[in-house]
């Protein structure tokens, strides 16, 4: 009898520990809203990737821990562990997101900024490279 409580205890801490990573998914999500101005489509979009996510992932935790049966216990340890989450570290990550997300677009934009230049002298030794091209066919098509 013993082994199937401490079963269920440890059952229960991973729901805990899953309601975190549920949590911490959702603050990237969060971070991505306020950082990135995209339309409300995208934002559609991101809330379908996440419930699909966390609904994989309880599907995944009952199938793996518990043979598929869906336990009470569990969905209060998810619900107890995402509350947690944003009550003691949901300020902190959030902005450690929004840090990195900033870092990562700001590399973008310097990539940017190296990028017109080069296209530019690209596109302009392309055309006249064309031109020269041309000027040859039209000598060799004259002897």
């Amino acid at each position: 009898m013993s082994e199937l409580i401490i079963g269920q205890a440890c059952l229960f801490l991973v729901s805990l520990l899953y309601g975190g990573v549920l949590g911490l998914w959702y603050d990237f999500f969060r971070a991505v809203r306020k950082r990135v101005i995209h339309e409300n489509r995208m934002v559609h979009v991101e809330d379908v990737i996440f419930c699909f996510t966390a609904a994989g992932g309880l599907f995944l935790l009952f199938q793996i821990y518990n043979q598929g049966s869906v336990r009470f216990y569990v969905l209060l340890g998810t619900f107890v562990g995402t509350m947690l989450y944003f009550l003691l570290f949901s300020y902190f990550t959030e902005r450690i997101f929004g840090f990195l997300l900033e870092g990562l677009l700001m590399c973008i934009r310097i990539f940017h900024l190296f990028i017109i230049p080069l296209k530019l002298i690209v596109n302009s030794s392309l055309k006249s490279l064309k031109k020269k091209v041309r000027t040859a066919r039209i000598i060799k098509s004259r002897k």
